[in-house]
């Protein structure tokens, strides 16, 4: 099996070779390659080549270009802040008074900012690496994106003592998720688009169904329509929204090191795959051994029936060893394929 082969088996509950690896490698391929971001943010095949080392040398499964929140919103006046070595960030916010939210306009991801360079990164990723491993896209879900126009803090003020300015934000952003993503499977080429949602787990069940989910789930529905999958992040313990995740259409939930894998197991009941969840920051400060160990308990806990993808809990930090990934491919190709062929003779 390839990676794609493996991927899609996986998402299927079907026979594997092995467990499928994913680790969400996006700056971090950059300064594996040693070229400065604020070069690969702006030169496609400079960024696709950079992702492409990644998987020559570690051997994941899928891939996709590098991404960050300021995409789409710094073509609407916030402001990314790009430095080499480092993750992107939005360092400054658009809609600093509700008059500024009727000034916005929306982005067009064929020409706007850097939008255009994730699009042909992913035609060159396709072109070079497709039907091999996995090739994902990736955006800021509605409430994130909105966030990066009105800045995290502000916005959950503004659920408060706004709440209609904030659902106008989160038209606007959905309209632009909408595009963005159509515009990564139709002219990227992607099968799976990688949506993050992390302001989800900083507000209340119900507000996450008004601010986030009313929103999130016809942005998932839209990928959908086109073909694509679905993936979602949302950072921190996601338990309580495990299900809810499942019945707006996630086809991927990418889970952060608080969740239970064997708990989110018993929970998404084969409705759906889940992904996770090696500790981002034991990625970057644990012996490759010690990673090694997590890795295969994380399979121990989730590989059971399949619809499941060794990743990590979120974003691979920058200052990542090299070996500390090369440790968590090992375990997926190694204890990854023992374990499964075990639970076969247990059958």
């Amino acid at each position: 099996m390839n990676g794609l082969e493996r991927l899609i088996a996986s998402g299927k509950g079907e026979r594997l070779d092995r467990v499928p690896v994913a680790p969400g490698i996006g700056h971090y391929a950059a300064v594996l390659a040693r070229q400065p971001m604020t070069k690969v943010a702006w030169n496609p095949e400079l960024m696709a080549g950079v992702v492409i080392q990644s998987v020559e040398r570690h051997g994941h499964d899928s891939c996709s270009p590098i991404t960050d929140y300021g995409l789409g919103t710094e073509s609407m006046d916030s402001t990314a802040v790009i430095r080499d070595w480092e993750q992107t960030y939005v360092g400054a916010y658009a809609v600093q008074s509700e008059a500024d939210v009727a000034r916005l306009t929306l982005p067009d991801p064929l020409r706007d900012g850097r939008m255009p360079v994730v699009i042909e990164c992913e035609q060159i990723l396709v072109a070079r690496l497709g039907g091999q491993v996995g090739i994902n896209g990736g955006l800021a879900g509605p409430l994130s994106f909105a966030a990066s126009l009105r800045g995290p803090q502000q916005i959950l003020y503004d659920m408060m003592d706004r709440p209609e300015m904030v659902h106008h934000l989160l038209t606007i952003a959905l309209e632009a998720g909408k595009a963005f993503g159509e515009a990564q499977v139709r002219r990227g080429g992607v099968g799976t688009v990688n949506i993050y949602e992390p302001m989800a787990t900083m507000i209340s069940n119900t507000m996450v169904e008004e601010f986030s989910f009313a929103y999130l789930e016809p942005l998932i529905r839209h990928v959908k329509s086109l073909g694509a999958l679905a993936l979602v992040h949302i950072c921190n313990d996601t338990t309580r929204l495990l299900n809810r995740m499942v019945e707006i259409g996630t086809d991927i939930l990418s889970l952060d090191v608080q969740v239970d894998l064997a708990r989110a197991k018993e929970i998404v009941a084969g409705r759906a795959s889940i992904s996770g969840n090696v500790a981002t920051n034991h990625l970057a400060r644990l012996t490759p051994e010690e990673i090694y160990q997590e890795s295969c308990r994380c399979i121990e806990q989730a590989a059971r029936g399949g619809h499941f993808t060794l990743g990590s809990s979120c974003e691979v930090p920058c200052e990542t060893p090299p070996e500390n990934i090369d440790a968590m491919v090992r375990a997926a190709r190694e204890f990854g394929a023992q374990y499964l062929r075990r639970l076969e003779r247990e059958a």
